[in-house]
């Protein structure tokens, strides 16, 4: 159990999940350096046990309260912080990538975390859900949805499942869920989507096309992390759509450039981390608005990290957020 210093929040945690960064760290598929060993676990809800000098102020949380932390921790004033960018910070440490993260009983949120405190209706498991949330939030924003929009979202994973709640609240004409697994389809048109296709359905091509006269959807969000669902997005959106990239990707894309600028003139636009949607992911979840328990679809107990982190979805069943369990 480590001891909280000043400014630190020590929590006992009460669930940590498994996203895709963190299989690809395990399996060296990953995009980035890092330097081994650390505690694996950036998405978890932990209840305060101790704190640190100073720290219930700073954080305002007291201890028996239930808080997540952001998983960016960001020091100094560059560029990117003087203009609110603090997820973009040249200077900047990760929780459960260069620093402990929560794939253990107790962890600690640092001095310099952004913490929340979790409201009271939210289950643990949806409280462990607003990490991917908030991304799947900030990557919602950055599409500038407008009333009329079609709307793709390609993936149906825990961001592209978030993705498609939030992007229900923005009132769009058409939400349209593209995934490989039907059981997915199915869980999404229960969650908001109007139609769900698989990305080499016909009907997919036809439906946007008659919805937009021939045009092609307005909105793509893609969530999957599968280089090809790129160029699907490419082919789908009409002149001057907007795509967000918001995936981890393996291998890079082969595409034509000339559909960015003298075919389409379209808005490629990334998305990274969450930066000032973790309290609106809480807020949303606790009002109802978007159904957190229902992306959590696998807990294991912390011991069995190795199996839970290696676990592929069976025949018809619907995987999306895995959960370590470190009280059970």
């Amino acid at each position: 159990m480590p001891e909280p210093g000043p400014g630190e929040v020590l929590v006992r945690v009460d669930l940590s999940g498994i996203c895709a960064a963190d299989r690809a760290m395990y399996d060296g598929t990953g995009p980035w350096e890092l330097n081994f060993p650390f505690i694996p676990g950036h998405e978890f809800t932990g209840t305060v046990v101790a704190l640190g000098e100073g720290s219930g102020a700073r954080h305002g949380v007291s201890e028996g309260d239930r808080a997540v932390a952001e998983l960016n921790i960001t020091y100094g004033n560059d560029f990117f912080r003087q203009r609110g960018l603090y997820h973009l910070s040249d200077r900047m440490d990760v929780l459960g990538a260069t620093l402990n993260g929560a794939w253990a009983e107790y962890m600690l949120y640092p001095a310099d975390a952004v913490v929340h405190k979790v409201p009271a209706p939210l289950s643990d498991a949806a409280a462990c859900y607003a990490e991917p949330l908030a991304n799947a939030i900030h990557g919602v924003e950055r599409a500038n949805i407008q009333f009329q929009d079609a709307v793709v979202v390609s993936g149906a994973g825990p961001i592209g499942m978030g993705m498609l709640q939030a992007a229900r609240l923005k009132s769009p004409r058409t939400l349209i869920l593209v995934n490989p697994g039907a059981p997915k389809r199915e869980l999404a048109l229960s969650l908001g989507a109007d139609m769900a296709f698989a990305p080499d359905d016909p009907k997919l091509r036809d439906a946007i096309g008659d919805l937009t006269g021939g045009r092609g959807a307005d909105v793509f969000l893609e969530a999957s992390g599968q280089t090809a669902a790129f160029s699907v997005g490419l082919e789908l959106l009409r002149k001057r759509g907007t795509l967000v990239v918001f995936g981890v990707y393996k291998e890079p894309a082969t595409v034509d450039l000339n559909v960015f600028g003298e075919f389409k003139e379209l808005n490629i636009l990334g998305g990274h981390l969450a930066p000032f949607t973790y309290a609106t992911a809480l807020d949303l979840m606790a009002r109802g608005l978007i159904d957190g328990d229902a992306c959590v679809t696998h807990r294991y107990p912390l011991e069995a990290f190795k199996e839970a982190i290696e676990r592929t979805p069976q025949d018809g069943e619907v995987q999306i957020k895995v959960l370590l369990d470190p009280r059970s």
